[in-house]
């Protein structure tokens, strides 16, 4: 047997362990208080704060008993605003809030009612001590929090208790990032590779932009590869573009845009700045000029040494210049633009000076454009002939819309023998006079007749003519389309000649038929060749369509090919066909191609083309897609740049706020995906598993973000309302976020109350099919016992109205009755009396 001693202390270890048992397994503590002991080592020292404020004086702390928070009612309800009554012999302590609702707590029932209501039975939580000071009454936080209609949670960072009145508001709308004061939205790729039987390249172009400041950039490169040259740069430009106007473009560009006779294509940069009524563009660079006499001696001594293989340098022209444009306003509305400008280029083959003017009109109706130069020139002509001394140039043109059915236009050019451009081949001397009328008398016929003679000036006269007229026949559904085109011609080499095509075409249910012939005559005899078709659509996605053509001599030629597209979610499209050529001058010949395209995750698409034929086999790949690009990327690059940076982002996530506490807890609350989150009714997105959402691309200013409640779980709805307004702030984007809670519900009973004491009595009558009304829209009727239930209502005070005229006759009932719903709770004993009403008693006066 064990000692006494043993027994005693075996005792004691018992005791201490019941003690120290429920402070750390079963305890559970409400409205988020913990009850981890160590979070406070004297639970009687936590500070309470009520509304913002610390309690203070006697009765202000925390009291911990059996894990859980128990606060002095007198003092919090005080600090709300509520007044307190404690009787101690019914035990029963009452609370008449500031907005007018009583509430109390029974503590022998352990039950809290608020407008005779029960809200909450509390489970067992010790004895409830009333002591003769009623300021040292305290409640457990579960029952004081159902009480006061308050919100009760511990702030372990702060050791205080945090007592807040109702459920807390979050914070549903809030600004987001800054932009950036530089990004890049977007950079695409275009790689290509064509591989011959005995020649590989490569190509690779990249385009991209984005904003720097308050403006915008973009820029462009293409490079190649080829075998013994390696990789080369065949073109880049980098452009910026300014709010308040200004342009600057460095890399590969064309100048003089508004002056036909300065515009020259150069690698340099250029710098467009605005001003009042006009801009200024300045530019500087070197341009390919196209000319190279290996017989002839250069306008400039060259050294000795010059590498042949540089003779023809691609760019060996330098060239700088100026111009300047007006501007309209949206209050003068000026038809018209005026340019004026000057240029100086320089090379081994050409050099000059030259000024330029020019003059843009154009209406509704009326469209003209007249543009001169004049400068001082030396170098040589692209036949070879020298140039030295003063030229000139005038190009006119214009078009009249005389009526809806007729158009005339006309150009008039005349360059002199001494003017040249910095570029040969382009403004040569000659004399150029056009004319032509299109004409289009119903809505399926038209035609057009056009003419023109040129005379080349200088040391080798050439002239040359044309006349061509067109008819076009397309009638409405189920008659064939035909066009007709004639051209004839002559020139200083070629006395005459023609060109005459004629091509039709007929649409079918499923099939279209097609054929067209044609007819030249340069020098020789005419060549006649002629071709039919027909493409058959086998059903939605593939087609076959196969041609014949015969021409004079013997020519042969013949295709079959077939098509499918929309293969595989519509993300694949093939084709491939076989073809012959056959004729008196040569072997025939055959050749086959296959073709295929992919659509590829990211704006990606592949396109591979197989052809083969006599001259061997040749493959070209193209891959084509985006490396980076951000959704706003289209608004921004398509906005004028004043408006490219009040594009911003709304964003912000949809979660169950299970905790009631105004914020999203990654532990407690609940995301909610595929939910539509719409601004402004025309556009939406829907949230990711993780609840969150992201618009692009929303222009600044007052929009309605919202979700539609058709796309969450019937049992949930909006804490916060169903739409939220809010203003995007230029330069800013913004959150919003969207709270879910557990819809609320009400209970009660109507009976007949006949001895109108308003209490259910033994034997009174329950009303069924009497119509019970909630001011948020939701009605039912009684059942057989009278009694009834609304579900899913909103959070919130709620009017809970009876409708008298589903009463019976004579009698009433209160109208209706103020009722406060909580998120997942219902809100039981709503009951309504029904009383009759008093006989209407008439008083007649005496005579």
């Amino acid at each position: 047997m064990l000692s006494n001693r043993k027994v005693v202390i075996f005792a004691l270890l018992c005791i201490a362990a019941i003690d120290i048992l429920p402070r750390h397994a079963g305890a559970t503590t409400p409205n988020n208080l913990t009850n981890d002991p160590e979070t406070k080592e004297n639970a009687a020292e936590t500070q309470i704060i009520v509304a913002g404020q610390k309690l203070s004086g006697p009765n202000s702390s925390a009291q911990r008993r059996s894990g859980k928070f128990w606060l002095p009612v007198r003092a919090v309800a005080r600090a709300l605003g509520d007044v307190v009554e404690i009787n101690p012999q019914s035990k029963i302590v009452s609370i008449r809030r500031q907005t007018g609702v009583s509430a109390e707590f029974d503590a022998g029932l352990r039950q809290v009612r608020e407008n005779g209501s029960v809200r909450l039975v509390a489970s067992a939580t010790g004895e409830f001590i009333f002591p003769a000071d009623q300021d040292g009454f305290f409640l457990p936080a579960e029952i004081l929090s159902e009480l006061l209609d308050a919100s009760i949670r511990f702030d372990a960072n702060a050791n205080a208790v945090v007592v807040t009145r109702g459920t807390p508001l979050g914070a549903s709308v809030r600004d987001g990032a800054k932009h950036s004061f530089a990004e890049i939205y977007m950079i695409d790729y275009e790689y290509g590779l064509n591989q011959y039987s005995s020649f590989t390249g490569h190509s690779l172009t990249l385009n991209g932009g984005g904003l720097f400041g308050d403006g915008r950039f973009s820029f462009m490169s293409a490079m190649s590869h080829t075998p013994g040259k390696g990789i080369r740069l065949g073109s880049g430009s980098l452009t910026y573009e300014g709010s308040s106007g200004k342009l600057l473009v460095i890399g590969d560009q064309g100048t003089g845009a508004n002056l036909q006779l300065l515009s020259t294509n150069i690698r340099g940069a250029s710098l467009r700045l605005p001003f009042d009524r006009f801009t200024v563009t300045a530019f500087a660079g070197r341009t390919f000029s196209g000319s190279y006499f290996p017989q002839q001696p250069a306008i400039s001594p060259s050294p000795a040494n010059v590498d042949p293989a540089r003779k023809f340098s691609r760019f060996d022209t330098n060239i700088y210049g100026a111009f300047a444009t007006t501007t309209t306003t949206s209050a003068q509305r000026l038809p018209f633009t005026a340019s004026a400008g000057v240029l100086r280029f320089g090379g081994r083959y050409r050099s000059g000076s030259v000024a330029s003017t020019g003059l843009k009109l154009e209406t509704s109706r009326f469209r003209f454009q007249a543009d001169a130069a004049a400068g001082s020139f030396a170098g040589r002509l692209a036949d070879g002939a020298a140039v030295d001394g003063f030229g000139s140039a005038l190009d006119l043109s214009g078009s009249i819309q005389v009526n809806e059915k007729l158009t005339v236009h006309g150009q008039y050019v005349y360059i002199t023998p001494k003017f040249l451009s910095p570029q040969a081949g382009s403004r040569e001397p000659t004399n150029l006079k056009a004319a032509g009328v299109t004409w289009s008398p119903l809505k399926w016929l038209s035609g057009s007749l056009s003419s023109s003679t040129s005379r080349r000036l200088g040391n080798t006269v050439q002239s040359s003519k044309y006349v061509t007229a067109t008819l076009n026949i397309s009638p409405h559904a189920g008659l064939p389309t035909v066009f007709v085109s004639h051209t004839e011609s002559s020139s200083t080499q070629l006395r005459s000649g023609a060109f005459t095509l004629i091509s039709g075409s007929k649409e079918f249910k499923r099939f279209r038929l097609f054929a067209n012939a044609s007819r030249v005559k340069m020098a020789g005899a005419a060549s006649v060749n002629a071709q039919i078709g027909a493409n058959f659509r086998l059903n939605d996605s593939n087609s076959i369509e196969a041609v014949q053509g015969v021409g004079n001599r013997g020519a042969l030629n013949g295709q079959i090919n077939w098509q499918s597209a929309g293969l595989i979610n519509k993300r694949i499209s093939c084709s491939a066909g076989i073809g012959y050529s056959h004729n008196q001058n040569s072997s025939f010949a055959a050749y086959e191609r296959a073709t295929a395209s992919l659509r590829l995750p990211r704006q990606t698409s592949l396109q591979l083309s197989y052809t083969r034929s006599n001259a061997g086999p040749s493959i070209m790949l193209s891959l084509r897609g985006s490396l980076f690009r951000k959704n706003r990327s289209e608004a921004i690059g398509s906005s004028p740049v004043s408006e490219m940076n009040s594009f911003g982002v709304i964003s912000g996530r949809v979660y169950q706020d299970v905790d009631l506490n105004g914020k999203f807890d990654a532990a407690i609350d609940q995301p909610k995906p595929n939910v539509q989150v719409r601004v402004d009714g025309n556009r939406y997105v829907v949230s990711d598993q993780n609840g969150q959402y992201r618009i692009d691309a929303i222009k600044a200013g007052e929009h309605k973000v919202y979700i539609d409640l058709l796309s969450v779980r019937a049992d949930l709805t909006l804490l916060d309302g169903d739409a939220q307004n809010v203003t995007l702030a230029s330069g800013r984007d913004s959150l919003v976020d969207f709270r879910l809670v557990r819809t609320g519900r009400i209970s009660g009973t109507i009976w007949l109350d006949a001895n109108e004491n308003g209490k259910f009595d033994e034997g009174e009558e329950r009303l069924a099919a009497v119509r019970v009304v909630a001011s948020s829209g939701r009605d039912t009727l009684t059942d057989e016992n009278g009694a009834f239930s609304i579900a899913d209502l909103p959070p919130g005070e709620q009017s809970i109205m009876v409708d008298q005229k589903t009463l019976p006759e004579k009698y009433r009932s209160d109208p209706s009755r103020a009722v406060k719903i909580r998120a997942g709770l219902e809100s039981a004993n709503i009951d309504f009396a029904v009383t009759p009403i008093p006989a209407e008693v008439k008083r007649f006066g005496s005579k």
